[in-house]
């Protein structure tokens, strides 16, 4: 019983994260994010500067983007060869 409620919350947790993340953006989301109000906003901005540039003559608020900045690839570490 036990098992089934932990798997319960988990599946929860991941549904709710992941609806966050498509939310703004997903994997095609930048770190900012353009607000003109409520319904309406852009997070395809790498950096403040683009945000406020596209702010300036648009309007809205620059902010950080509320499902963090996009996931990179990290790269890929070898394991070390053990000297036995």
């Amino acid at each position: 019983m036990r098992a089934l409620i932990v798997i319960a919350i988990v599946s929860a947790a991941v549904v709710v994260s992941e609806t966050a993340h498509a939310r703004f953006g997903g994997a095609t989301s930048g770190a900012w994010c353009l607000f003109n109000d409520p319904y309406t906003y852009n997070c395809g901005f790498a950096t403040l500067q683009q945000c406020r540039a596209t702010a300036s003559g648009a309007g809205g608020q620059c902010q950080p983007n509320p499902s963090g900045p996009p996931l990179s690839e990290a790269p890929v570490r070898k394991r070390q060869k053990s000297r036995d």
